[in-house]
């Protein structure tokens, strides 16, 4: 059976972008840009409330297609739940609480926007990527809209922070 993993790549500067690469049994299916940076974010803040994305290991295993939300914030193609386990992402969960991050998209950001015009915006510590490529996600982890799992097992997405 295939096997599925998301591996995210960012850079210790949280205002820059990171890239997600989506790898079916070894081969690289797409390369999505990805930002991690939380609206509380600096460099080291990865434990705080909205802090940036804490750094380990994931189990991006339950796909939320509906939600409370708003979709301009979330946008309209579902996330990707991710529950820690292990690295600074357990710590986070486990010490101090921070839980409920997903991989999302969301709307772009517009004129004024301080990483610019059609850049991907700062979240409260989930990973955002663009409406486009949450739809490529989506059909990858997904067959259909009624939410059956795909043909690949469950993935396991790793955070890495990168030093720039």
């Amino acid at each position: 059976m295939d096997t599925l993993h998301l591996r995210v790549v960012v850079p210790k500067n949280r205002n820059l972008s990171g890239r997600m690469t989506v790898e079916q049994s070894g081969r690289i299916l797409r390369s999505i840009q990805v930002l991690a940076r939380g609206v509380r974010g600096d460099e080291t803040s990865v434990f705080g409330e909205f802090g940036n994305t804490p750094p380990g290991v994931y189990d991006g295993s339950r796909f939320q297609e509906t939600f409370a939300w708003p979709q301009k914030s979330y946008g309209p193609w579902g996330a990707v739940s991710l529950e820690a386990i292990s690295g600074d992402a357990l710590l986070a969960q486990d010490v101090f609480r921070r839980t409920g991050l997903l991989i999302h998209g969301g709307t772009l950001g517009g004129r004024g926007y301080w990483r610019g015009k059609g850049q991907l915006r700062i979240t409260q510590g989930c990973l955002r990527v663009s409406n486009a490529d949450m739809l490529f996600l989506r059909e990858t982890l997904l067959i259909d809209l009624q939410g059956q799992k795909s043909r690949t097992t469950v993935p396991k997405v790793t955070i890495t922070v990168q030093d720039n």
